[in-house]
């Protein structure tokens, strides 16, 4: 049995207008390890009446997105979604957003690479792996710098070839 965490971490994973697959995967990853240790403060949901090319339809999900971001501890950046055209206006707000408010964001590699893209490192606090216990600390240690400072400063995580270190 898994002892109860010391608190609980509200996370935020980037996401596209639905589910993607490792949104799915890391969300199940961190509930398998232990669900009462994270919060998923990262619900996409569709309503069809909703259309987010419209200028209300727009406005409101990023109302959403904002909304989500402001009371977590940290971003995860899914890498796999970073990378898809059609989410990247999104996803860069999600960005946009995790700055406006001082939260860190931790990249996470597409599933099956060990990497993060040099485009990404440049935008990101941290790297994470697809391990929960250390994705959890990584998120706890980070969101605690990000607290005693207005800016987060960390020593970076990637080299200069883009891989996490």
């Amino acid at each position: 049995m898994l002892s109860q965490p010391k608190k609980t971490l509200d996370i935020f994973i980037s996401h596209a207008w639905r589910y993607h697959e490792d949104w799915n995967r890391v969300s199940s990853m961190l509930d398998a390890y232990n669900a009462r240790a994270w919060r998923n403060f990262s619900l996409p949901w569709y309503d069809p009446a909703l259309n987010p090319a419209t200028e209300s339809g727009g406005a409101q999900l990023r109302w959403n997105l904002e909304s989500q971001i402001i009371p977590v501890h940290a971003v995860i950046l899914l890498c796999s979604v970073f990378a898809q055209q059609g989410s990247r206006k999104w996803v860069d707000f999600e960005v946009e957003m995790a700055r406006k408010h001082v939260k860190p964001i931790i990249a996470l590699p597409a599933t099956g690479e060990a990497t993060i893209r040099p485009e990404v490192a440049e935008i990101v606090d941290a790297a994470g792996t697809w391990d929960a216990k250390k994705l959890l600390d990584l998120v706890d240690g980070i969101s605690l710098n990000s607290r005693n400072d207005a800016k987060v400063v960390l020593p970076s995580p990637i080299d200069p070839a883009g891989t996490a270190r």
